[in-house]
């Protein structure tokens, strides 16, 4: 009998022990802490896996993507930190895609600083004609966007991308004021309508269908004479917030554009 006593006694000692260790491993998933931490201008890098090497939650408690996955992903690290746990510590950064939609933790040692050479669009030669990197990227998505909204008010026409350029190309001329014109700008049966490169009192809210409306119909170009370029090739570039760190400050330029409007017997596609 006293056997079993000190049986049943050791047993119950021993669970304790097990619920104990259960409960602290528990716990080490969710007791990492900051030490310090480091900002970035959304520096490029990328993985170069086939291992299983995982990206974490931005509170370091659950993996969410397993890296080998993105063999072709550029990410952006816009902060490094230092994190802690009891005696373990390391560094993470702090990344996203380019389209801002994963966020999450990776081990530093798993990264390689560069644009991933497999990342066709971020070698692209229009992301790079906005300054590259993920900025270039918010530029290049942007612009298109400004672009299909001006397309919308000039019913019937048809997209030339070729003038498309001639029309950046001639709004930053006469901005700069030392770069030279395109030959559509000299030629005679182009139309060209530009704004002043100066639109600074926008913001993220605004409007910039109704905005550019408003500045053609202050030019002349009311709905009713938009509507008279029916089947015309159109060239437009729209100025995007910018291509530097500083994307988020809004620029001074942002929204003003260019258009070129030729008739479609005197123009050539490409």
């Amino acid at each position: 009998m006293k056997k079993l006593i000190v049986a049943l006694t050791a047993g119950l000692m021993l669970e304790g022990i097990g619920s104990t260790g259960f409960s602290a491993a528990g716990q080490a998933a969710t007791s990492w802490k900051t030490v310090s931490t480091k900002s970035y201008h959304h520096i490029a890098y990328y993985v170069k896996t086939t291992k299983n090497e995982y990206m974490w939650d931005l509170k370091h408690t659950k993996k969410i993507h397993n890296l080998k996955h993105y063999p072709r992903t550029t990410w952006y690290v816009y902060k490094r930190v230092k994190l802690q746990h009891g005696k373990k510590s390391g560094y993470y950064y702090e990344l996203t895609d380019n389209k801002d939609k994963i966020k999450g933790l990776v081990y530093r040692s798993y990264l390689t600083k560069g644009d991933n050479p497999d990342d066709a669009f971020a070698h692209s030669a229009v992301v790079k004609s906005y300054g590259g990197g993920l900025a270039g990227i918010k530029s290049v998505r942007e612009s298109a966007k400004l672009q299909a909204d001006i397309l919308a008010l000039f019913p019937g026409t048809i997209l030339n991308n070729s003038y498309s350029n001639d029309a950046r190309n001639d709004l930053n001329a006469g901005a700069s004021k030392t770069a030279k014109y395109s030959k559509l700008n000299k030629n005679s049966t182009a139309i060209g309508i530009f704004t002043p490169y100066n639109w600074t009192s926008t913001s993220s809210k605004t409007n910039y269908t109704k905005l550019a409306a408003a500045v053609l119909n202050a030019q002349g170009y009311t709905a009713s004479k938009r509507a008279k370029y029916k089947g015309y090739q159109i060239g437009i570039y729209a100025t995007p917030h910018g291509s530097t760190s500083a994307y988020h400050t809004w620029p001074s330029g942002y929204g003003s554009f260019g258009i070129y409007l030729v008739p479609t017997g005197d123009s050539k596609l490409f």
